[in-house]
């Protein structure tokens, strides 16, 4: 299997750095007559990508790789390399992913999400204005994708424009499987493969070690160390805030970053949760002298499951250059943030901005930290804001758990909460009884009994007679060089298409001149959104507010002409073809496929019985009003589960005596015993 993902690399690495020797190979790979033939064209593959690679000055073993791979057919490899050259600019990352799950890297490596890169890049580089940092450097490079982050988010200069001079970036890595990943994954987005493999920690001495220099802004994800540590001292190396532990390197890193700062500079890392309130001496007393120095700017808690390779409880520390320190740190809890995916957890490009957003409120404030750690909430985002004072108080720890969670001790702040809370319920609950009264009255609702014997439809019409199907535009018109997280027309991709309707996460945009020149793939109200390529999902119903929106290159668009209003209703189609059945039918469609795509001819196949218009009306009403039923219920759990958190904070944390009851308890007994 690794094999296997080499050779997606190197083909992936060939047609983006050297597009004509990947011609060269994908023409010889159509006219392949046997395994002889497969075997060679293998071994050229993986010697185009190590002379390439060895022509920049990287040296790669790619021809070895591949010689290892055995296919069973010469048509095998040539639907490999055909479907290749069909697979976006982003497959690399997906590629990465699967590798890293096949290989397990060993040793506990494994590399860092993207978005959880993007929001450390972006935090690190919030004091910096446009045409700033000049430089970054990766301790740990992995597979370069802090370089990588921070190149494109340093791209532009105060007026907007490209910077004359890019972003140095430098970085070590001490496995030569994820050095030589990192090398072609740095090539491809056209930054400098100035990456070095070591062999030993960076604070040992020796030569070659990194550069003396010091950089504006230092990115890494180092190894964890979770074993308790060792009880002897250590001696070698430098170590401004006091010597780390043997058998633990956590705060060696952390020093190792600080110690790379340039003036102003400012440092992100990923940490353990354990390292911020260890109870071992040594790591005290390091934490004590980052804090008194004031380096600590600012403690992320991240959410379970974010990484391949570990659960590890995981937080990101911001630290500054101890010319100029912070007199507080900000603790910012993001650990219910994320959706599901299989068995991990996602940060959207929403909770990033949360963050964010949480960040600038904070440190923008101004004024000194009050003296206990106050705690705040902005959007989805519990913060606090602790003085030095407290730190002190709370044996310097720099665990957001042990500062976050700390209300305000039974104060005001719980009770308002509780009240609050109350509040939403009863309002939830309000607002389920009226369309449960509202539902009562639908057709095929009302009686909640069997369904009467309804006749067949009239007739029963293919897809593409009741409606325009439109692809999305190109990965050539649309792709990763045409969008970003600002601009005010959003495009929808399949992650959107959620419980038959687009959420309005917004987090892909393009700018006004892009959207004209793409105005054929705009979206209307009721046009229907399918997907076109990955995991076929439900489709869903563009809202009102949602007209003018953009279509990926990934779905596609299905639009009832004027023509065709008297013969069917969007809503119908929607409903339809969100069956059980009709989402199989489209899956099998598409897996028939080489790489799991819906062609628009074959979705347009797809038959659809067609009762008389005032019957699909019904149809329609009956299920959005279920919809909007289902969607009631789950706002009321939502807020039931809320309220018990509350009151169960209210009634069992710290308090000093039980505040009075001011929420409506009589009123709300009543209304909850309907």
């Amino acid at each position: 299997m690794l094999d296997y993902l080499n050779l997606l690399l190197c083909l992936h690495y060939l047609r983006g750095a050297a597009p004509d020797r990947f011609d060269t190979l994908a023409a010889r790979a159509h006219v392949l007559n046997g395994l002889d033939d497969a075997v060679q064209l293998l071994r050229d593959v993986g010697r185009a990508a190590d002379e390439d690679m060895r022509g920049l000055g990287v040296h790669s073993s790619m021809q070895e790789a591949l010689g290892r791979l055995e296919p069973r057919t010469a048509r095998d490899l040539r639907n490999v390399v055909d479907a290749m050259s069909r697979l976006t600019e982003d497959v690399f990352g997906l590629i990465l992913d699967e590798y890293e799950q096949q290989a397990a890297l060993g040793s506990g490596e494994f590399f860092t999400p993207r978005p959880v890169v993007r929001l450390m890049t972006r935090l690190a580089c919030s004091e910096f204005g446009p045409g700033e940092p000049e430089s970054v450097y990766d301790p740990y490079a992995r597979d370069g994708g802090f370089l990588i982050e921070a190149t494109a988010a340093c791209a532009l200069d105060e007026d907007g424009l490209p910077r004359n001079e890019t972003l140095r970036t430098y970085g070590e890595t001490r496995r030569a499987d994820t050095w030589r990943l990192a090398t072609m994954n740095l090539l491809l987005h056209g930054v400098s493969p100035a990456l070095d493999l070591k062999r030993t920690p960076p604070w040992h001495d020796g030569p070659g070690r990194a550069p003396l220099e010091s950089f504006d802004i230092v990115l890494t994800n180092p190894p964890f160390n979770m074993s308790d540590p060792g009880r002897g001292e250590r001696h070698e190396g430098q170590w401004e805030y006091g010597a780390p532990p043997l058998d633990n390197d956590n705060l060696a890193w952390v020093q190792h970053c600080l110690a790379k700062l340039r003036e102003r500079g400012r440092a992100g890392i990923i940490m353990p949760n354990k390292a911020g309130n260890s109870g071992h001496k040594a790591e005290q007393t390091i934490r004590r002298n980052l804090v008194e120095s004031g380096v600590v700017d600012c403690v992320v808690a991240l959410p379970a499951q974010l990484f391949t390779g570990t659960a590890v409880p995981v937080s990101v520390w911001i630290l500054r250059h101890p010319g100029n320190p912070c007199n507080s740190t900000l603790f910012l809890d993001a650990r219910h943030m994320g959706a599901k995916n299989g068995a991990r957890r996602v940060l959207s490009a929403l909770d990033a901005e949360s963050l964010l957003a949480a960040y600038r409120a904070r440190r923008n404030a101004g004024g000194a930290a009050p003296s206990r750690g106050t705690t705040t909430e902005e959007p989805h985002v519990p913060a606090a804001l602790v003085s030095r004072e407290a730190l002190r108080r709370s044996d310097y720890s720099l665990n957001p758990l042990d500062h976050v969670e700390r209300r305000s001790d039974g104060g005001e702040g719980t009770e308002h909460e509780l009240v609050s809370a109350w509040e939403r319920l009863r309002d939830t609950e309000e607002h389920l009884r009226d369309i449960q009264d509202r539902a009562a009255q639908l057709p095929f609702v009302g009686d909640r009994g069997p369904l009467l014997r309804r006749n067949q439809p009239a007739c029963v019409a293919s897809l593409d007679s009741l409606c325009e199907i439109q692809a999305g535009p190109s990965y050539s018109k649309l792709g990763k060089k045409q969008r970003s997280t600002h601009g005010p027309v959003p495009v929808v991709f399949p992650r959107h298409l959620k419980d038959r309707r687009i959420t309005d996460e917004e987090d892909e945009r393009v700018a006004e001149e892009t959207a004209r020149r793409l105005r054929n793939f705009e979206l209307r109200h009721k046009d229907i959104v399918c997907v076109r390529s990955g995991a076929i999902v439900p489709p869903a119903l563009v809202q009102q507010h949602q007209a003018g929106w953009l279509m990926s290159p990934n779905v596609i668009r299905l639009r009832v002409p004027e023509a065709q209003k008297d013969r069917v209703l969007p809503e119908y189609l929607l409903h339809y073809l969100c069956l059980d059945e009709s989402v199989a039918w489209i899956r099998d469609r598409a897996a028939a496929t080489a790489a799991p795509s819906l062609r628009s001819e074959s979705l347009g196949s797809l038959r659809i019985p067609l009762p008389e218009l005032a019957e699909q009306q019904e149809i329609v009403a009956a299920l959005n009003g279920l919809d909007e039923l289902d969607r009631a219920h789950l706002a009321a759990a939502a807020s039931a589960r809320r309220t018990r958190i509350a009151l169960a904070g209210a009634l069992l944390g710290p308090s000093t005596e039980p505040a009075p009851a001011t929420f409506p308890r009589r009123r709300f007994e009543k209304e909850a015993s309907l």
